[in-house]
């Protein structure tokens, strides 16, 4: 879909060059944590420890009802890479649990039969009941929750290109100023988790890897020697670092975008503004917008409009609501009523869509493997418009179905 040389984007451009290509927010939000988590070997542990305890309860009707009889706040829960909230709610288990879930695997290595399954709980309570698993839940938590309210924000079907921009130079900010002094509040959270769940406060004594000299010239490598310092520059540093390069790389087009259309996003504001820099941006609007001879919009007409238009409007008017004065003026603003569309139309996020798509699954299941095409499309309309669907009266719904369908004869 999104191949420069070969994909869908490239078809299209090639058809219609002025066409804009808009990837979805929120999915480029939960690849962002997907690169984070995949380039350090300790995330990678961490996550696959985490599957291993949900793994492990799940297996089991009796280790089920072990779990759920220690830890009654929240269910232990597997994370996927497609669902995007699915690693802060597999997170927020154990961070908020720690003390229960060792206490659950401890019953379970006493308790189970199984020879496999007490061995995984012993080995599962070792890797949890360790400092620096203790700190990464800290750390892991911190950052997927503020996270998690941006992937909201840009799911909502009512955001907009200006909203979501914001959100995102947000949570930049929020990663950088944690990447200066995040560690050290970790480090006090983590302490007092160990404490709590009588955890020795100690990081490991990893064994140093010696590489081998190719050549005699080479300078020896000097390994870090702390162990505080090895586990923030090799972990820490390196989750925070790719995590602000990949938002900041994925979400370039969303700026660019900001930065064409966000003098049209408040008409009201154009009221502060210098003609001259209004001027400007009307001209490079009419630049982004032309390809060859062919152009959507005049620069100098659309700065004339906006000058008369700018006083029609009220300080609380959004976009949306520019457009719809617009449509009662009877085509005296054309440039602006086409910037307007144009910007109204660019897409922000397709998460409604997946979701579509997720109800399909939950409707379709192997017991509905003969169903049809129109019974499918009609349920999954239900399903998504639910809120509509719980208003209806399904008692007369019913009778007319049962009055068509009755195979039953009258006889006199």
């Amino acid at each position: 879909m999104t191949g420069k040389y070969q994909g869908v984007q490239s078809r299209i451009l090639n058809i219609n060059p002025r066409a804009f290509f808009t990837p979805c927010a929120a999915h480029n939000l939960n690849l962002v944590l997907c690169d984070a988590a995949k380039n350090s070997t300790i995330a990678i542990t961490f996550f696959g420890i985490i599957r291993r305890v949900y793994t492990l309860f799940l297996a089991s009707t009796y280790r089920w009802s072990i779990i759920k009889k220690h830890c009654t706040i929240f269910t232990v829960k597997q994370w996927s890479e497609t669902r995007w909230e699915s690693r802060i709610n597999s997170v927020k288990a154990l961070r908020f649990q720690l003390s229960s879930i060792l206490n659950a695997l401890e019953e379970v290595s006493e308790t189970v039969n199984d020879l496999m399954a007490q061995s995984e709980a012993v080995s599962l309570s070792n890797e949890i009941g360790n400092y620096e698993f203790i700190l990464s839940l800290v750390i892991w938590y911190d950052i997927l929750t503020e996270v998690n309210i941006v992937s909201k924000s840009l799911q909502d079907h009512n955001t907009d290109i200006n909203t979501s921009v914001k959100m995102v130079q947000s949570l930049i900010q929020f990663l950088h100023q944690y990447r200066e002094n995040g560690f050290n509040f970790a480090k006090i959270a983590a302490k007092k988790l160990a404490e709590d769940a009588d955890i020795a406060v100690a990081f490991k004594n990893p064994r140093v890897r010696k590489k081998t000299k190719l050549f005699d010239y080479e300078n020896v490598d000097e390994p870090v020697l702390n162990n505080e310092d090895r586990f923030r520059t090799n972990y820490f540093f390196i989750v925070l670092d790719h995590a602000i390069q990949s938002i900041e790389k994925r979400f370039n087009q969303l700026k660019t975008y900001s930065d064409n259309f966000g003098f049209l996003h408040r008409i009201d504001k154009l009221k502060t503004m210098e003609n001259d820099d209004i001027l400007k941006h009307c001209k490079d609007l009419q630049i982004i917008l032309t390809d060859n001879n062919l152009k959507d919009i005049d620069g100098l007409d659309l700065f004339s409009e906006l000058i008369i238009f700018r006083s029609l409007v009220d300080e609380d008017t959004n976009t949306l609501q520019a457009l719809n004065i617009l449509k009662t003026t009877h085509g005296s603003f054309p440039n602006l009523t086409i910037a307007l569309r144009i910007m109204l139309t660019i897409p922000v996020t397709s998460a409604c869509a997946e979701r579509s798509f997720s109800k399909l699954k939950l409707i379709k299941t192997y017991l509905r493997n003969r169903l049809g095409q129109d019974k499918l499309s009609e349920l999954a309309l239900i399903s998504i418009e639910e809120e509509i669907s719980s208003t209806i009266d399904y008692k007369h719904l019913i009778d007319i179905f049962a009055s068509k369908k009755s195979r039953k004869k009258m006889f006199r």
